[in-house]
C-alpha cells in the first residue's frame, strides 16, 4: 500500500511515495509539467516517466499506488485543459484513484500538513491557498506572469533587470546590484544584458524567475532596492492571505496558520519580516512549513483515501515520521 504525491511547478516536477506508516519509499524529480509552457503531450511524458521511475525505484509498480494526489500547475484555470489533464493522469495511472489539484494545494498540505489554514506560495509564480475547519476552501493570486504573480520569483527577477537598467544609464544611482549582474553575466558593456535576456533566458519565466536568487546576494550587502523590493513581495503575498481569510470561515477563537513555500522565502528575513508585519492586525499565526511540497501531496493522497473508505488513523505519528523521512530528499535536492 503506496501513497503518491506529486508537485508540479513552473521549474521541477517532484515525485514520492511513501507508505501506511509515512515511511518514504522513493523520491525523483523531472522538468517542469506545466502544460501551459510545455504542452499537453510533454506533460503525459514527464507525469509517465516520473511516476515510472518513483515506481522503479520503489521495485514495484503502478498499480501498487493505492491513492495519489497531483499538484498541477495551471490546474483549475480552464475547465476544459482540466479535464483534459485529469484524463491524461487516468490513463497514465489506469485508474479512477488519484485527484488533482492546483499546485498551491500541495505547498498548503505540506506546509499545514492538512490542517486548516493558509499556505503562501512563492516560486516561479505566486498564489494562495487555504482550507477553513468546515472544509471549504479557497485561492487568491495565480493569475500568471502576464497578468499578476506578485511576489513570484518570476516577477523579482523582471524587475531586477529593471533596476539595472535604470542603474546603468544613471536614472538611478549605482548599488551592489548592478555591479552583482554585471559579474553574474560577465557583461562587457551594460546593453549586453538584452542579449542575455533574448538567448540565454531567452525571456522564458523559468529562467528569468531564476535571476531572482541575485536579489538575495544584493540584499545581504544591504542594496536598497533589493531590500524593497522583498518588502513589496511581503505586502503582496499578506494581500493574498487577506483575500482569503475574507472568502473563508475560520474559527474565530484560534488563530489562523499561516505558512510559506517556494524559492522567493529563502531570502528568509527579507520577504518574510514585511510579510509578517503587513499581518500582524490579524488573528493568525506565521508558522515554518511542517512538511515538503511533495510529500504533503502524499499525506493528502493518504487523507483523500481515508475519507472515501470512513477510515481513521493518527496523523501526528504520520507526520513525524515523514518530517523524520525527509532528509533523504533534502540530501537528493
Amino acid at each position: 500500500m503506496y501513497f503518491l504525491g506529486v508537485d508540479g511547478g513552473g521549474t521541477k516536477t517532484a515525485f514520492v511515495l511513501i507508505d501506511k506508516n509515512g515511511k518514504i519509499c522513493s523520491y525523483t524529480k523531472m522538468k517542469s509539467c506545466h502544460y501551459i509552457q510545455v504542452g499537453f503531450e510533454k506533460f503525459k511524458k514527464i507525469i509517465k516517466n516520473g511516476i515510472k521511475k518513483v515506481c522503479k525505484l520503489n521495485n514495484c509498480k503502478v498499480d501498487d499506488i493505492s491513492y495519489s494526489f497531483l499538484g498541477l500547475p495551471g490546474f483549475g484555470e480552464n475547465k476544459q485543459d482540466e479535464i483534459k489533464l485529469i484524463k491524461l493522469v487516468e490513463n497514465i495511472l489506469d485508474s479512477k484513484d488519484f485527484q488533482c489539484g492546483n499546485d498551491v494545494e500541495a505547498g498548503w498540505a505540506g506546509s499545514l500538513a492538512c490542517e486548516p489554514g493558509i499556505n503562501i506560495v512563492g516560486g516561479t509564480g505566486a498564489i494562495g491557498f487555504g482550507k477553513d475547519h468546515t472544509g471549504n476552501s479557497a485561492r487568491a493570486s495565480g493569475w500568471g506572469y502576464y497578468c499578476g504573480d506578485e511576489g513570484s520569483a518570476y516577477w523579482l527577477g523582471k524587475k531586477l533587470i529593471s533596476y539595472f537598467s535604470k542603474e546603468a544609464d544613471g536614472r538611478l544611482t549605482k548599488t551592489p546590484l548592478y555591479n552583482i549582474v554585471k559579474d553574474e553575466f560577465d557583461l562587457k558593456r551594460d546593453f549586453d544584458l538584452i542579449t542575455v535576456v533574448y538567448e540565454e533566458l531567452e525571456m522564458k519565466r523559468d529562467k528569468v524567475a531564476s535571476i531572482a536568487t541575485l536579489l538575495y546576494k544584493a540584499a545581504q550587502l544591504n542594496d536598497k532596492h533589493a531590500i524593497n523590493l522583498y518588502k513589496r513581495a511581503g505586502y503582496e503575498h499578506s494581500l493574498t492571505v487577506k483575500a482569503i481569510i475574507n472568502k473563508l470561515s475560520f474559527n474565530e477563537s484560534n488563530k489562523i496558520l499561516v505558512s510559506y513555500s517556494g524559492g522567493v522565502f529563502k531570502a528568509g528575513k527579507y520577504v518574510l519580516e514585511p510579510f509578517k508585519k503587513h499581518l500582524s492586525n490579524l488573528n493568525m499565526k506565521l508558522i515554518r512549513p511542517r512538511l515538503l511540497p511533495v510529500t504533503g501531496a502524499a499525506l493528502y493522497a493518504m487523507k483523500i483515501s481515508d475519507e472515501k473508505k470512513n477510515k481513521k488513523r493518527d496523523y501526528s505519528k504520520i507526520v513525524n515520521t515523514i518530517q523524520n523521512e525527509e532528509e533523504k530528499i533534502r540530501r537528493g535536492n
